[in-house]
């Protein structure tokens, strides 16, 4: 199994697709991948922690993209901006992180990220008075499972609104050039 594995994660790679990522439970085996209509996520790289942000197709705040960050001042960066019935795969590091959004509101989301494990975000859009209210919050693999299949990965090259922010993973890469 481990081998088949390692053979999707370099055909996906190969391809340019995201890195696929299978949950894990603890120490315990890995469960089956989850197909999305971009793909299959499958298990983190080695060491780090994985956390897939998405947000659920909806008509609620359909215009509006819930932008998720990381840091302050300087050092803060787009892990991704989200449009209705999207999502994106983000290797952290290992301990604390405080993603936020903002919007009418902040809101923070802060998890304490273990190596070798997958974490699972929902970005929703509510009702504000002068705009919408992003919401991060912590959901599960059975959820994110209910919605995959309509998700289709953020193409972050292709968000025309980012104003040439990048996410982490591609500001690494180009950091490396």
């Amino acid at each position: 199994m481990k081998k088949n594995i390692a053979s999707l994660m370099l055909a996906v790679a190969v391809a340019g697709m995201a890195v696929p990522a299978i949950a894990q439970d603890g120490a315990a085996a890995a469960t089956a991948a989850i197909a999305t209509k971009s793909g299959t996520i499958g298990a983190p790289a080695a060491g780090k922690g994985m956390i897939v942000f998405y947000r659920p197709g909806s008509l609620m705040g359909a215009a509006l993209g819930c932008t998720v960050r990381e840091g302050e001042g300087a050092a803060e960066q787009q892990i991704a901006r989200l449009g209705s019935g999207k999502y994106w795969v983000h290797m952290a590091e290992p301990g604390k992180h405080a993603y936020r959004t903002e919007g009418e509101k902040t809101d923070v989301l802060n998890l304490e990220i273990e190596p070798d494990e997958t974490y699972f975000v929902k970005c929703k859009i509510g009702m504000g008075i002068m705009a919408g209210r992003a919401n991060i919050s912590p959901s599960d693999q059975a959820e994110f499972g209910k919605k995959a299949k309509g998700l289709k990965l953020w193409e972050p090259k292709a968000d025309k609104d980012d104003k040439g922010a990048k996410p982490v993973e591609e500001k690494a890469t180009e950091e490396k050039k």
